[in-house]
């Protein structure tokens, strides 16, 4: 009797242990998948304000609440770089940044930083499909995996002067943030400037320069137009990437990385026509305070044309360090989705 209630003893609790176990593991299987997504760029922005937020609450309601996507914008989590950093190290999950922000790991990824290498949103997203198989590689070597594109708005140059020709150029101190859109300025005569957004109301204001490359949207939302009212454009569109690190990737389960890839595939999408309106709003506002003359086709052709130089170096740059077939793949494509 004593062996048989011993036995009993040891069973019972062998059950509740296992019990327990098979409770542990079904209230950790059902623990939401936790995906902090931060990004340099400001809530403000559509990036912040719409983009971000969709794809957010898309994913938490195609997933039932099994993925949750916490949005850090601003630096709120990590800036550009240093986000860049943490995601190939797993320090943080997904990130938005925009493409040439990559291009100190690898060249091939400056190539937005040019001027007219890219027409404009469109004509990148016709190009898409043949250039992301490109970059898709050379990012997973950085061990992240490409999500989705956003579309940023026009880039343009702004100062006191009216700038009709690529002549008007010639000689003017011209601010620019990337080493690709400074190597652009060069190619058309003027003399490039590096300095931070922050500086550039000051700077224009005291003659330090004569004219600056901005985007539409922050022309008018920094108040650039008051030190400078003539901008001419666009001469310049940048891609943006959103992007998760791989090891996460990896981890997920197949349903839950057909939903992140479903949701990435609607909010590139919508991105385009969340642009267009952005771009369509400022420059009627722009058009309000000052003068804002747009290139014409035959315009961006011929302008681009003389840049051919600084496409050629970087393209030596790529090669110098190995990726030479990467960037003529991808200037081709460029060329023959214009």
């Amino acid at each position: 009797m004593l062996k048989s209630a011993t036995r009993k003893f040891f069973l019972c609790a062998f059950l509740t242990m296992v019990t327990g176990l098979f409770i542990c593991i079904s209230a950790e299987a059902k623990k939401p998948v936790k995906l902090r997504y931060f990004t340099g760029m400001t809530a403000s922005h559509y990036f912040g304000s719409d983009l971000l937020p969709f794809f957010a609450n898309e994913v938490e309601k195609k997933s039932s609440g099994n993925v949750k996507v916490e949005v850090y914008p601003g630096g709120q989590l990590f800036g550009y770089r240093n986000g860049i950093d943490a995601a190939t190290m797993g320090a943080v999950e997904m990130g938005l940044t925009a493409l040439g922000h990559w291009g100190g790991h690898n060249p091939v990824f400056s190539f937005s930083d040019y001027f007219l290498l890219i027409d404009d949103m469109d004509h990148w997203f016709r190009a898409r499909d043949t250039v992301h198989k490109i970059l898709e590689p050379l990012f997973e070597k950085k061990n992240v995996k490409l999500l989705y594109y956003s579309a940023y708005g026009g880039n343009g140059i702004c100062g006191k002067v009216q700038i009709n020709s690529l002549n008007d150029i010639k000689g003017l101190k011209v601010r620019a943030p990337v080493p690709g859109a400074l190597a652009s300025l060069a190619a058309w005569g003027a003399t490039p400037i590096k300095i931070a957004s922050s500086e550039v109301y000051d700077a224009m204001g005291k003659g330090a320069i004569d004219a600056f490359s901005s985007s539409w949207g922050s022309m008018y939302s920094r108040k650039y137009y008051e030190v400078a009212k003539h901008s001419v454009g666009p001469i310049w569109w940048t891609v943006w990437v959103n992007f998760i690190n791989l090891d996460t990737w990896n981890k997920l389960s197949k349903e839950n990385q057909k939903i992140l890839m479903d949701v990435s595939m609607q909010t590139e999408k919508r991105s385009l026509g969340v642009m267009k309106a952005f771009d369509e709003k400022s420059l009627e506002k722009l058009g309000q305070v000052g003068m804002v003359k747009i290139l014409t086709p035959g315009e961006k052709q011929a302008w681009g044309k003389s840049l051919r130089p600084a496409y050629d170096k970087w393209i030596q740059k790529c090669t110098d360090k190995g990726f030479g077939k990467e960037a003529n793949q991808i200037l081709k494509a460029l060329d023959a989705n214009r």
